[in-house]
């Protein structure tokens, strides 16, 4: 169910990003924020990209040797419940984090940019 999550997280980060951003570009009253939509658009993007390469490089080595037919189940251990609590709400998650740190990293590059030129 959280893999649904952050799919949905995805598609509406992404309509919404090109809905600000097209507003900002045909409106003329919104022109000004158009340099800091697509910048939070683009990096928050980039974000939830960097976001879920970072949870399979992590969850790779643990989840690499994992067969369907296995022995005995193992007693439950500390590693396993995070792992397990990983798996399942990790992409909510890092990806949530991803956008938010990407947004925030593009405000900031917008910013910058608007005080450089003066707007």
């Amino acid at each position: 169910m959280p893999y649904a999550f952050a799919l949905l997280e995805a598609v509406i980060f992404t309509v919404a990003g090109a809905v600000a951003t097209l507003a900002t570009a045909f409106f003329s009253p919104l022109r000004g924020l158009l340099a800091l939509a697509w910048r939070m658009w683009l990096w928050g993007s980039v974000g939830f990209i960097i976001g879920n390469v970072v949870l399979l490089a992590i969850l790779f080595p643990f989840l690499g040797n994992v067969g369907i037919a296995g022995g005995a189940p193992r007693h439950p251990d500390v590693l396993g419940f995070v792992l397990l609590r990983l798996t399942l709400f990790g992409p909510l998650l890092f990806s949530s984090v991803g956008v938010i740190l990407g947004c925030l990293y593009g405000w900031r590059l917008a910013r910058r940019r608007m005080a450089q030129s003066g707007v």
